[in-house]
């Protein structure tokens, strides 16, 4: 008969993972799953010589404000330019750009020279400026009233 003799002082040890480890095991088993979608799915997509060739132009970014005069307007190109302290920015017009008159609906035809323009831009990733909106017509600015004077207590 074998006898086994177990230490009082030395209990049997588990084996503890450290975290690191299983969180590197969970990113590669993520990784494994997500490139065999990714596969999957380039797969699927349809040819090149089968994908639209008209696609709505909807630029993402930063809207940029602009006020100005029209110094130019091109309608055949659908740009206008506006006059600015430092330089002049010529802005496209592209397909789904509100144009209002006086809180009216309006088209390029009737912008012109010398108006006072508004809206907001977005640029290009070739540098263009692509009008988002565009305002005719001064700026209406709200009318604050005039605080009146009040007199001010004796001593």
């Amino acid at each position: 008969m074998v006898e086994t003799a177990v230490m009082a002082n030395n209990p049997p040890k588990l084996m503890i993972t450290p975290s690191k480890y299983l969180g590197t095991a969970l990113m590669l088993c993520l990784c494994t799953l997500l490139s065999r979608y990714a596969i999957c799915q380039s797969e699927s997509s349809p040819p090149v010589s089968q994908t639209p060739t008209h696609v709505r132009h909807k630029p993402k970014g930063l809207l940029v404000p602009y006020h100005g005069i029209i110094s130019a307007v091109d309608k055949n190109a659908k740009t206008f330019t506006i006059e600015g302290r430092r330089d002049s920015r010529v802005l496209k017009i592209i397909e789904g750009t509100p144009i209002t008159k006086g809180g009216e609906t309006a088209t390029i035809d009737d912008l012109n020279k010398d108006d006072e323009v508004t809206g907001s831009y977005l640029k290009d990733a070739d540098g263009t400026l692509l009008a988002r909106t565009v305002k005719i017509g001064p700026v209406k600015r709200k009318e604050t009233p005039t605080p009146t004077p009040t007199a001010s207590p004796r001593r």
